[in-house]
């Protein structure tokens, strides 16, 4: 593994290593394949030169399709919000990347009670606002609340993003009919179709099963993402030991090579289409039969797969990173979480995920998101480098100084006290003394208090009554 000064980038694998994980990949879409449960997308790829087993749903492509689907992707789009100073921009080598909180999740610890329950709406509305608020957070994700019947839970949610953030959001959807409202929403809070094309104020999420399997549902994700311009979140999800390899490198083997199917799928129905690749893994504890979200393992992994879509595909690549196995926010989170935010961040992801996420992504923790705003702002830091231009060397100053003397009141030390050094939120930098009368207060207790605050207490940018309303008659419907 090297790590290179030159834009502070981390790789594991060689150029040679690279190469030959693309070869394979390729190889093995074109000898073994992968099955597509969609009849219109078997029909589309046959067309287009794909050998194509009906019967068994089994597609070999070649590499003059691949090398043709990868050649038409696109490097950098927006993720448009509905306040357009929020918008996201996204591409490939980012040197700083765009940050979204953990979505997907329907339980959460209460921040009171400490309490593991059902996420509610009402904590969903909070936590948009709270998300909202934290300037760290670049996209919302979905949280799903428990109290809204699954039939309309992911309209409804998008419904709840649009109305309580100003932000780009996320949504993943739980049926072909739903999709159709989802999209016919975006359109609504974008001003029409092609408004929406222009600025996609949403952005989906799907993925295939592990190893090489596509249902129906994420096919038509995928091809009704590229129809209206709307940015996917192409993500896989193996498991070393049950659904991928056991070995880390057969692990990114096979992220890849998914990848590279699900590419060839997106484009060949809609080529230019904007995605955002998203190699996640897990490991498999062999103790306890668990899937590990958080090893060291599956870090790496994650880290490794990102090194090699950075470099073989043009395209820019999103990364779940703080998850943690542990079920609360504490020490071993915070040890798990931050190799899990550094090492994608050094490997050039232009979007990291989880932010705000304990207990396998399967939890949403306030006072853990109150906490990964530092984490952000130490990882943002180290990304900018050491800047070593001849005013910060700072030769003037030792020789003006002079021996003996202190810096506090030199010109570079005003000159650059706002801009070289990362002022904390919630970390404690006082004297014993001060934080005793402060209360004695840890880490847990601080950010509690921000987020909470913010959950009570910040609003949003509303959303214009009539798209309110126009939403809201549109959800009804499908109720």
């Amino acid at each position: 593994m090297n790590v290179k000064n030159s834009g502070l980038r981390m790789r594991y694998f060689s150029d040679e290593q690279v190469k030959k994980i693309h070869a394979n990949a390729v190889r093995l879409l074109e000898t073994h394949g992968f099955m597509v449960e969609h009849r219109g997308a078997l029909e589309m790829l046959r067309d287009n030169g794909a050998q194509v087993d009906f019967e068994r749903q089994v597609v070999k492509v070649k590499p003059d399709l691949i090398e043709k689907c990868m050649t038409s992707t696109v490097s950098r789009f927006v993720l448009a919000a509905r306040d357009p100073s929020k918008d996201a921009i996204v591409e490939t080598d980012m040197q700083r990347p765009v940050f979204r909180n953990g979505g997907g999740v329907d339980k959460m610890l209460d921040a009171d009670t400490s309490q593991f329950r059902d996420m509610l709406l009402s904590d969903v509305i909070e936590l948009y606002r709270a998300l909202d608020a934290l300037d760290f957070i670049n996209v919302v994700s979905p949280l799903y609340p428990q109290d809204i019947p699954e039939k309309i839970r992911d309209i409804v949610v998008l419904e709840t993003l649009f109305q309580n953030t100003s932000k780009h959001v996320n949504i993943r959807t739980f049926s072909k009919k739903n999709l159709d409202v989802l999209v016919r929403m975006g359109e609504i809070v974008a001003g029409g179709r092609e408004k929406l094309r222009k600025r996609p104020v949403f952005s989906l999420f799907d993925s295939p099963l592990s190893p090489l399997k596509f249902p129906e549902l994420t096919v038509d994700v995928f091809i009704t993402a590229g129809e209206y311009g709307i940015p996917l979140y192409m993500a896989n999800l193996p498991i070393a030991g049950a659904t991928g390899p056991f070995t880390l490198a057969g692990m990114v083997q096979l992220l890849h090579a998914e990848l590279l199917a699900s590419v060839v799928i997106c484009q060949t129905a809609n080529p230019g289409a904007p995605i955002l690749l998203h190699p996640l893994a897990m490991t498999m504890d062999w103790q306890t039969g668990l899937g590990l979200s958080a090893s060291i393992e599956s870090t790496m992994i994650t880290a490794g797969s990102i090194q090699v879509a950075n470099e073989i595909f043009n395209m820019p690549v999103d990364a779940h990173g703080p998850w943690s196995d542990t079920h609360i926010a504490d020490s071993q989170s915070a040890i798990e979480r931050t190799f899990q935010t550094l090492f994608p961040a050094f490997c050039g992801a232009a979007s990291i995920a989880g932010f705000g996420d304990v207990q396998e992504g399967m939890a949403f923790c306030p006072i853990q998101l109150g906490i990964d705003e530092e984490l952000v702002g130490f990882t943002l830091k180290a990304l900018e480098g050491i800047p070593a231009d001849d005013d910060r060397l700072c030769l003037n100053a030792i020789k003006r100084v002079g021996f003996g003397g202190n810096f506090m009141t030199d010109e570079t030390t005003i000159k650059y006290l706002r801009t070289d050094y990362y002022e904390p939120k919630i970390l404690n930098r006082l004297s014993r003394e001060e934080w005793t009368k402060a209360g004695s207060k840890d880490i847990n207790a601080r950010a509690k208090e921000r987020i909470t605050k913010l959950m009570k207490e910040h609003q949003p940018q509303p959303l214009d009554r009539s798209l309110q309303e126009e939403l809201r008659a549109l959800v009804k419907s499908c109720e």
